[in-house]
């Protein structure tokens, strides 16, 4: 079953500073935790293909509308995976650089891709990006944290047009929908079998929106958001002061494709593959027993857009 989407309504602004805890933590004894947590979905392309959900149309609409993008802007996307924002993007007609790290996941974006002409898929990071030209944004969808946290934000801003944008996206995990009726069994699973995957303990939503508009450059909002390796170099001198919205939604998973989810997740895709299938087997049954096979999540896409200075 592939994952449907049901939208709600987009905010942009609330009160408070509250800063989600982390809900995927990566196993400890990773000797480079940000290489070897991204290396590891090449070898999951077509899972993450099809498993991965993709970005509220109305999270698109405001970013291209705030970023006045149309079919003679160019972009360059950091981290495009196989097109889950790309083939959202692609109908404009804009001339679209991806960025992929991985070979394998660059083939399929290809091939999602292959009617768009005005898209170029590269295997290679945003570090090795050469500076010879300019865009008029560059996106990011929860991808910003692979790149190198002590040079992004400068890269991006060298990378950028006069007055050009940074647009990064990120769908934040909630604590809604039937997924919370099962999360004490879960937590419980994690305690027993795999303590190192984390509490599968899911902020509120207004932890996590607190968290997207408490203030602050587009580093600091990004700090608090989306998963982080190391504090991200500060952005206020190269941006302007972002823009920030909040998109909440929920996705409907039978119990097969909440797996292929949960398996594109770096700690499980990194966990033993003995101790993920017995999880998994008793993630499974709870999904068919408490939930009749159908499981929705709550998300809350995450948007800011920040101008270069």
């Amino acid at each position: 079953m592939i994952p449907q989407m049901e939208p709600g309504p987009g905010r942009t602004q609330a009160p408070g500073s509250d800063r989600p805890e982390p809900y995927f933590p990566l196993p400890e004894d990773l000797e480079h935790p940000r290489e070897t947590a991204r290396k590891v979905f090449d070898g999951l392309a077509d899972l993450y293909d099809r498993a991965r959900p993709g970005y509220p149309p109305a999270a698109i609409d405001a970013v291209v509308a705030r970023c006045r993008l149309g079919a003679s802007s160019s972009v360059l996307e950091v981290g495009c995976g196989t097109g889950q924002l790309t083939r959202l993007l692609a109908p404009l007609g804009c001339r679209i650089r991806c960025l992929e790290p991985g070979a394998a996941l660059a083939r399929r974006a290809r091939v999602n891709l292959a009617a768009f002409p005005a898209v170029d898929v590269q295997v290679a990071t945003l570090e090795e990006a050469e500076e010879e030209e300019t865009f008029d944004a560059v996106v990011a969808a929860t991808a910003f944290h692979w790149v190198d946290p002590e040079i992004a934000l400068a890269k991006v801003a060298r990378l950028l047009g006069a007055r050009g944008q940074l647009a990064l996206f990120t769908n934040g995990h909630g604590a809604g929908g039937s997924q919370a009726s099962i999360a004490s069994e879960v937590q419980a699973l994690h305690r027993a079998l795999a303590p190192s995957a984390g509490t599968w303990q899911f902020p509120t939503l207004p932890e996590i929106e607190r968290a997207a508009l408490a203030g602050g450059d587009v580093a600091a909002v990004w700090g608090r958001v989306e998963r982080k390796f190391a504090h991200p170099a500060p952005g206020g001198e190269l941006f302007e002061h972002p823009w920030v919205a909040v998109f909440p939604w929920f996705a409907t998973y039978d119990t097969a494709s909440f797996l292929e989810l949960l398996q594109t997740q770096s700690s499980y895709a990194l966990m033993d593959p003995e101790l993920r299938h017995e999880l998994f087997g008793a993630i499974a049954e709870l999904v068919d027993e408490r939930l009749g096979g159908i499981l929705t999540k709550q998300y809350l896409t995450v948007v800011a857009v920040a101008r270069r200075r």
